[in-house]
C-alpha cells in the first residue's frame, strides 16, 4: 500500500490510544509519580504489550468485517441478549465516566484561568457540534489534531520539571508486596484497556474502512501497524506524566487546581501549571468524544438500533446530567479516590466483551483467513486472563 493510501486509513487506533490517556489515566499516572516517583515506569512500559494485543484484535475484527460494528457482530453471531450484556456495563458507567472527564477538563481550565461555567458548557457544545458532523471520517479530524497536541502539553510540563530525582537505573523499578503497591498495579492495568476502547476501535475501523473501500488484507495490515505505534505512544505519554509528577506534594488531590498549581510551580516554575492544564483539557476532550462514540455504537448496535440520530440522543441523555453534576458539585477532591478504585476493578468489566472479542477474532466464519491462529489466540486469551486476574487481585483486602 502506498503511503498516501495508508495515511487515508489513519485514525481509529491512534485516536482510541490517545483517548486511553483520559482524565482517569492522568489521575492514575500523577498518583504513581507522587507516591512512587519513577518506580512504576517499568510497569507502564510493560503495559504496551497487553494494550497492543487486546486492541490489535479489535482493529483486526473491524478491518475484516467492514460495515459491521462490534456490537452488530456479537448480536448476529450470538444473540441480542449477549450483545446487551457485553455493552451494558460500559453504558451503565458512562455517567460517572463523563463526570470524571468533565472534572478533568474543568480542573485543567481552572489551571489556565478559565472558570467552570465557561469551560464546561463550551466543551459540551464543541463535542455536540463534532457529533453532528455525522460521517466518522469528518468526526475524527479534530480528534487527530487534539491528539497531536496532547503529548506536547505533557512533555512541556516534564521539560520544565526537569529530571531531578533520577538516581540511576534503579529509580525506574520499584517492587513491593504491600496491598497499596498491588492496588496501584491493578489501577494501572485497569487504566490501560477500558471497555469503550474495544467497541470504539472495532466499530470505527469497520465504518471507516468500509467507506474507503480498502482491501481487507491491506486494512488488517495497516490496522496492526497503527495499533502498535499508537500503543507505544500512549504508554509513553503515561510515563511522561508519571515522571513529571515525581516529587509533587498534593496529598492525593490531583483535582484541586490550587493545590496542584502550587505543587507544580514549586518544582517546575510558573508555566508548568499552564502545560499541565492544557494537557488535562485535551485528555478529557478526546476521551469524551471517543467514549460517547464507543458507548453509543456498542449499545445501539447491540439492539440493532444504531443511527446518527439515536447516537446523538443517547449522548445528550447521558452527558447533560453529568455536565450539571460537575458544574454544581463543590470541588472534585472525592473523585480522585473513586477513580483509582474504579480503575483497579475495571478489568472485571472487560470479561464479557473481552471474551466475545476473542471468540469473534478466532471465528473463521466471520474473519475468514484473517482469523487468529493458535499462537495469536493463545496470546490474546492469556493477556485477557492476566488483566482479569489483576482486577480480582484488587478486591483482596
Amino acid at each position: 500500500m502506498k503511503l498516501r493510501g495508508a495515511l487515508s486509513l489513519f485514525g481509529p487506533a491512534w485516536i482510541i490510544m490517545m483517548a486511553d490517556v483520559d482524565a482517569s489515566s492522568v489521575i492514575t499516572a500523577v498518583s504513581n509519580g507522587e507516591i512512587y516517583g519513577y518506580g512504576l515506569v517499568y510497569f507502564l512500559l510493560l503495559l504496551i504489550i497487553p494494550l497492543f494485543i487486546i486492541q490489535d484484535a479489535m482493529g483486526r475484527i473491524g478491518a475484516a468485517a467492514p460495515g459491521y460494528g462490534f456490537g452488530d457482530l456479537i448480536r448476529m453471531q450470538f444473540s441480542g441478549r449477549t450483545a446487551m450484556l457485553s455493552s451494558f456495563p460500559m453504558f451503565a458507567t458512562d455517567m460517572f465516566t463523563y463526570v470524571v472527564e468533565y472534572a478533568g477538563i474543568g480542573t485543567g481550565a481552572l489551571l489556565i484561568g478559565i472558570p467552570l461555567y465557561i469551560s464546561l458548557p463550551t466543551i459540551f457544545i464543541i463535542h455536540l457540534a463534532i457529533l453532528m458532523l455525522r460521517e466518522y471520517g469528518r468526526i475524527e479530524k479534530p480528534l487527530i489534531l487534539a491528539s497531536f497536541l496532547l503529548p506536547i502539553a505533557f512533555l512541556g510540563e516534564l521539560v520544565l520539571r526537569g529530571g531531578s530525582g533520577i538516581d540511576g537505573i534503579s529509580s525506574f523499578f520499584h517492587f513491593s508486596s504491600t496491598h497499596s503497591y498491588i492496588f496501584f498495579l491493578s489501577a494501572n492495568v485497569g487504566a490501560v484497556v477500558m471497555p469503550f476502547m474495544l467497541f470504539y476501535q472495532s466499530s470505527a475501523t469497520s465504518y471507516k474502512y468500509a467507506r474507503m473501500h480498502t482491501g481487507i488484507e491491506a486494512g488488517v495490515r495497516w490496522s496492526r501497524r497503527e495499533t502498535i505505534v499508537a500503543a507505544f505512544f500512549s504508554e509513553l505519554i503515561m510515563v511522561v506524566i508519571e515522571m513529571g509528577s515525581t516529587g509533587l506534594d498534593i496529598n492525593d488531590n490531583v483535582m484541586n487546581p490550587g493545590g496542584i498549581a502550587s505543587a507544580l510551580e514549586s518544582i517546575a516554575g510558573p508555566y508548568s501549571p499552564l502545560f499541565f492544564g492544557i494537557g488535562l483539557i485535551l485528555a478529557g476532550f478526546i476521551a469524551l468524544v471517543a467514549i460517547s462514540l464507543g458507548s453509543s455504537w456498542g449499545t445501539l448496535e447491540s439492539i440493532g438500533k444504531y443511527s446518527h440520530r439515536n447516537m446523538v440522543m443517547l449522548y445528550v441523555a447521558e452527558s447533560v446530567p453529568a455536565l450539571i453534576i460537575t458544574l454544581t458539585v463543590s470541588g472534585f477532591r472525592s473523585i480522585v479516590g473513586l477513580v483509582l478504585e474504579l480503575m483497579s476493578v475495571s478489568p472485571l468489566i472487560l470479561i464479557l466483551p473481552g471474551i466475545m472479542g476473542g471468540l469473534i477474532v478466532t471465528d473463521r466464519k466471520i474473519m475468514g483467513k484473517y482469523a487468529y491462529g493458535i499462537k495469536a489466540a493463545t496470546a490474546y486469551w492469556i493477556t485477557l486472563a492476566v488483566m482479569i486476574f489483576f482486577g480480582v487481585l484488587s478486591l483482596i483486602p
